[in-house]
């Protein structure tokens, strides 16, 4: 996690009280829970990159940010295997973690929950 997503995160907590028990639900590789009211947060389950091994590439599979239960949401290629991630759920994406597609490589060394792909408000 970057020192601007550690200040962000701390800063929200501060003034927003306890964060959310992170208990999310699981879909096909996907994990998703509301972060807050009528917001999404979906990302990847540990699975996938054991599934995948060293994962060699991810790109989000469309510029589009409105999404439709199992459209496709992510793209990644691995050692072992290819995969798309699909999305559990409709709505609009309103924020996507660039910087995880950056750091494809760390993805075994960050715990779950820092493994998230995008905000999505729900319809």
């Amino acid at each position: 996690m970057s020192f601007w997503t550690k200040l962000i995160t701390s800063i929200k907590h501060l003034f927003g009280g306890k964060p959310a028990k992170f208990e999310p639900k699981e879909k096909d590789g996907v994990w998703y829970q509301e972060i807050k009211p009528g917001v999404v947060r979906i990302g990847m389950t540990d699975q996938v990159y054991e599934d995948l091994g060293d994962i060699t590439f991810m790109d989000f599979s469309s510029p589009d940010d409105q999404l439709e239960p199992d459209d496709d949401l992510l793209e990644m290629e691995g050692a072992k295997a290819v995969e798309t991630l699909k999305s559990p759920v409709k709505g609009t994406i309103i924020t996507r973690n660039n910087d995880l597609l950056k750091q494809s490589d760390q993805l075994a060394n960050h715990s779950t929950q820092d493994n998230w792909l995008v905000d999505v408000k729900t319809a």
